[in-house]
């Protein structure tokens, strides 16, 4: 049962004077069973609309108001016959039955509506909270509806380089004061709350709250946020299930940071595994393409020491020759590793508008250094600014052109063109085509494990491509070569410069 408020026994008082006023100033013409039925009325008034302690109060009030009027003497509350004892006996056991059922039936109807007000804000917090894909955003969600609950500031403080700073506050531009930061600070540090000051005393007017001892994933000595809210009024006729309410809030708002955290550190998992299982395969992969090059230099050398003497100049031109060539092939290699290392590291790319054509232009210019032989080319028409790393998207096409010089002998032509709002670089060759495991991978999302046999030409070029914000597709031509394209976004405000072929 709620304790009565002080609003509730006033009301009920100028209920009842009402009542007592109106009765004596009809007492000579107001029969006594009447007026005992306005006093009844009075007290299931009071009762039903302030409670039970309220009820059983008005009861006792109409019972001398009854005497004071209708019990000789009147207007006194000396009673002077026996009778009229048990009259007034009745009288108060009426009225108190009235105040009894009446206040238990209020008590009920208002811990139904708050059951059913509890259970509407829960379910809200549940789904928002749900759907909250950052701490910032659930800290926002749990403070707006403790300030709905508290019916005052709410507030939500996170740690930041060693100190509390404020996450999301309800109003927007409260300002806690001093006592309320160090009362969070304490709440921060101990990992215990600490509860608002009673009313008319110095110290923090809100209750913190600290969100669990520790967040998966974040260092030990580094506790999780604290959430303050005001002090529910005590005479708050739905103060019990407002608590409750907000205890529930508190506990989801930390299952939720939690579940965040969980979240962030199985990505980090999932996304450590796929680069430890990538590495794998491409050291595989480099084992294979350095024992080439090493072999042959190992060999030129060698004979070079050994019979030198006894071989003609063009046959040690021929081996010096070998060695220049196999030494620049290896140095592509170590090239591609460290850019591999780049990509895998999680680089940071500095995007500035560059002209696709000349990025195209400048690596169909070193391929064809690489392999003067080489049937290279191009259909550039005039192409809008797009956002990337110059050095990036040039080693991307570059990859591409090599791809196909290695194993697509024949006439190599580079596009560009604007689809949408995509540009798209194509490298299309007459071989034989991809192998389907590699097309398939190159199609899939993220650096996951290459196939055997990718090389790692192509997985860099797949992940300068995903790093710049596009993706790398391989398709087949008519005549059955592979065409592998880099697919980047064009921002709208920056359409294509001229026409295209």
């Amino acid at each position: 049962m709620s304790t009565p408020s002080f609003g509730g026994v006033l009301g009920a008082a100028m209920i009842l004077l009402l009542v007592a006023v109106g009765v004596g100033s009809a007492r000579h013409i107001l029969p006594e069973s009447v007026a005992v039925l306005l006093f009844l009325t009075a007290v299931l008034v009071s009762a039903a609309a302030f409670g039970f302690w309220v009820g059983i109060a008005s009861a006792f009030g109409a019972l001398i108001g009854v005497n004071f009027m209708y019990v000789e003497p009147h207007f006194t509350l000396h009673i002077a016959r026996p009778e009229d004892i048990i009259k007034l006996a009745v009288f108060l056991l009426a009225a108190a039955i009235t105040g009894l059922i009446s206040g238990r039936l209020r008590e009920q109807v208002d811990a139904a509506e708050g059951r059913a007000a509890a259970l509407e804000v829960l379910s809200q917090v549940s789904a928002e909270l749900a759907a909250a894909h950052s701490p910032s955003e659930v800290a926002r969600v749990a403070v707006r509806h403790l300030n709905a609950l508290a019916h005052g500031p709410a507030l939500a403080l996170g740690p930041m380089e060693g100190q509390l700073r404020v996450l999301a506050s309800e109003p927007e531009s409260y300002l806690p004061e001093a006592s309320e930061l160090e009362a969070a600070d304490v709440a921060w540090r101990r990992g215990r709350a600490e509860f608002a000051s009673a009313q008319g005393w110095s110290g923090s007017k809100l209750s913190f709250y600290p969100l669990g001892n520790h967040i998966p994933g974040q260092p030990p000595n580094q506790r999780s946020p604290v959430i303050g809210h005001a002090r529910i009024a005590p005479d708050s006729r739905d103060r019990a299930w407002r608590e409750q309410a907000i205890e529930v809030i508190l506990r989801q708002t930390g299952q939720a940071l939690q579940r965040l955290a969980l979240t962030e550190e199985a990505e980090a998992e999932r996304r450590r595994a796929a680069s430890e299982e990538m590495r794998a395969a491409l050291l595989a992969s480099l084992s294979h393409d350095l024992r080439t090059p090493l072999a042959t230099i190992l060999g030129s050398v060698t004979t070079l020491r050994e019979l030198g003497a006894t071989l003609s100049p063009s046959a040690q031109s021929d081996l010096l020759a070998a060695i220049e060539e196999e030494t620049e092939r290896l140095g592509r290699y170590v090239e591609k590793l460290l850019q591999l290392t780049r990509l895998q590291s999680g680089m940071e790319v500095h995007l500035a508008w560059v002209d696709a054509g000349d990025v195209a232009q400048a690596s169909v210019a070193r391929a064809r250094r690489a392999w003067p032989n080489a049937r290279i080319e191009t259909q550039l028409p005039a192409l809008p600014m797009i956002r990337a790393e110059v050095g990036l998207l040039e080693q991307a096409l570059f990859n591409l052109i090599e791809n196909a010089v290695k194993y697509a002998p024949g006439v190599i032509r580079l596009q560009a063109e604007v689809q949408g709002n995509e540009m798209v670089l194509s490298v299309a060759d007459r071989g034989r085509g991809l192998p389907g495991p590699i097309a398939e991978w190159l199609a899939s999302d993220g650096m996951t494990r290459p196939p055997l046999g990718a090389g790692l030409g192509l997985p860099i070029s797949k992940g300068i491509a995903t790093a710049l914000g596009g993706h790398i597709r391989a398709a087949q031509t008519p005549q059955g070569g592979a065409v592998l394209e880099i697919r980047l976004p064009v921002p709208p405000e920056h359409g294509p410069a001229g026409p295209q072929a």
